[in-house]
């Protein structure tokens, strides 16, 4: 018998699928350096928690609104500041955020005493520095750490917090914050209304000359026409200047009593921010959130570990054994023979 050489194909074998075992059975297996790794993470975040000092939360709720002179003059909050029809500002909840967190009001709150009875400054009670190695920039850095606002879309109420170690200077610099807020929001407010009461003035003066001059022209066609018959000309010149000397005085009326009401809001004594919710009498500590800490360092620490792992190799699957009573693969002609006989 002829022996007949046999070529067989490689048949490429299938990836060995990946369980979900292969997944976590290297955490057990490795669960020493599992443990080593979420210790730290926690001894990291104990750290964290425990080292930094207990803060105290100044907080207050504020609001702009007119007091009954100012709202029968301007009528309403939108117009303490001067309507968007004449150019003015609007006291918006966002405006009154911008306002307390001004450069200028926080620099001078900053620069104040910080105590009664006390030469330092509270800048240098924030940062625990001397006033002469703090910089310009970590001034309003500082600053601006500690101090935040919030609005409330729905309320229009602005909610604005000073967060500190020490409740007494968190207080003090609340109050203080508050207050020069208050007085560039009064004199913003009085420096419009200024600024509408010299327009007024020019625009009372344009239309009393218009006024005046509309009742030059009556004066002359009465004088010239002492009578005249119904729809001739000049009755319809005579009905031409009535129109334009009324249309005069309205304008008149109304550039006036624009003046007076702008000269009112100047002299008046206008609102500030006002105090919703004042700082309770003890303040309350901010949480620490210990929980949520120690959670994100367990979640880190088991990160840690996988990659350590990964990079070791442990997640690789493992090679498969052949098995010596699996059957041989008969690839040659004297093997072709053996197996024949």
């Amino acid at each position: 018998m002829k022996a007949t050489d046999i070529t067989l194909a490689r048949i490429p074998t299938s990836e060995p699928e990946v369980g979900l075992d292969a997944l976590y059975t290297p955490f057990l297996r490795r669960w020493r350096l599992v443990a080593l790794s979420v210790l730290v993470a926690w001894i990291g975040a104990l750290a964290f928690i425990l080292i930094p000092k207990r803060e105290y939360k100044a907080q207050l709720v504020v609001a702009a609104v007119p007091n009954a002179k100012s709202a029968s003059l301007a009528g309403g909050i939108s117009a303490l500041l001067g309507s968007a029809t004449m150019g003015g500002v609007q006291s918006t909840p966002y405006f009154i955020t911008r306002l307390l967190m001004l450069r200028g009001v926080l620099r001078e709150v900053a620069l104040s005493p910080a105590g009664d009875n006390t030469k330092s400054v509270v800048i240098e009670r924030v940062l625990e520095e001397p006033r002469a190695e703090i910089k310009p920039e970590e001034l309003d850095a500082g600053m601006r750490e500690v101090v935040s606002t919030d609005v409330d879309k729905q309320t229009g109420l602005v909610t604005f917090a000073v967060q500190l170690p020490d409740s007494a200077l968190a207080r003090r610099m609340a109050t203080q914050i508050l207050g020069v807020a208050s007085r560039t929001f009064v004199e913003v407010m009085r420096s419009q209304a200024t600024d509408q009461r010299e327009a007024g003035k020019a625009q009372v003066d344009s239309t009393l000359r218009q006024l005046r001059a509309v009742e030059a022209r009556l004066q002359d066609f009465q004088t010239t026409h002492r009578v005249y018959a119904p729809y001739s000309p000049a009755a319809t010149e005579r009905a031409r200047i009535d129109r334009d000397l009324q249309a005069a005085q309205s304008a008149y009326a109304d550039a006036l009593s624009d003046r007076q009401n702008a000269i009112a809001r100047e002299l008046s004594e206008l609102p500030a921010v006002v105090v919703v919710d004042p700082i309770p009498p003890e303040l309350t500590k901010v949480p620490r959130q210990a929980v949520l800490k120690l959670m994100l360092a367990s979640i880190l620490g088991l990160l840690g570990a996988g990659l350590v792992m990964a990079a070791q190799g442990n997640f690789r699957p493992q090679p498969v054994r052949v098995s010596p009573s699996e059957p041989r693969l008969v690839t040659t002609p004297a093997d072709v023979a053996a197996a024949g006989s």
